[in-house]
């Protein structure tokens, strides 16, 4: 058998072998597990036995009909849920290449850049690109990082500064908006400060000359 395609079966077994520890680890059961993943429990048993003589040490502690997982369970859990999560972004974008310039785009923002982007970015993508199926996500940042490390969106656009620098995420700067304060000339209330300087207000908006920085994740 050709050397290329030894190492396909060994990286279908690995993902095969990463969806049974994260089946067995959310069910914190096997038999829950095996339904689940439409296979009997013997043989979802040895798929996670294999995968214990492999690393050389247990994944779960069997406490009499409930499972826990170990240290080295939980560690490898994460990089389970990765190697899936990679696998399902390499499918899609086969998918993608596959129908040329279709494909589905999910996109999450946050309310500013949601406000000022999304109406333009709706006519672009149907103007330039009517065969990909765009989906826009509002809601908390937080909820939508969540979201995004989970594979659920494929980009998230917020303000920079809400987003601190994660290894597992890539971002880029997209643009700047300068903000200002403006009003009527010589309004009531300007009288009413010891000087015509904006500065001696309470304002609870970004400063003067102060530019909103936004940045795309995914």
């Amino acid at each position: 058998m050709p050397y290329r395609c030894i190492k396909c079966i060994e990286a279908g077994r690995e993902h095969q072998a990463a969806e049974h520890l994260i089946a067995v680890a959310e069910a914190r059961s096997f038999s829950r597990a095996a339904e689940r993943l439409f296979i009997t429990q013997p043989a979802l048993s040895r798929s996670i036995q294999a995968l214990e003589d492999d690393l050389g040490a247990p994944l779960f502690d069997r406490i009499g009909k409930r499972i826990e997982l170990t240290p080295l369970g939980s560690h490898v859990l994460t990089r389970a849920g990765r190697l899936v999560r990679d696998a399902g972004e390499l499918a899609r974008s086969a998918d993608i290449f596959r129908q040329g310039a279709g494909g589905a785009l999910r996109v999450g923002m946050g309310s500013g850049p949601a406000a000022m982007l999304m109406a333009p970015l709706l006519c672009h993508m149907a103007e330039r690109h009517p065969g990909v199926k765009l989906g826009i996500t509002r809601g908390p940042l937080a909820q939508q990082l969540v979201q995004l490390r989970a594979g659920q969106l494929d980009a998230l656009v917020a303000d920079a500064r809400s987003i601190a620098p994660a290894e597992d995420l890539v971002a880029a700067p997209l643009d700047e908006l300068r903000t200002c304060f403006a009003c009527r000339p010589a309004p009531p209330c300007w009288r009413t400060t010891r000087s015509g300087s904006s500065s001696c207000w309470p304002f609870r908006s970004p400063p003067r000359h102060c530019r909103t920085r936004w940045r795309a994740c995914w």
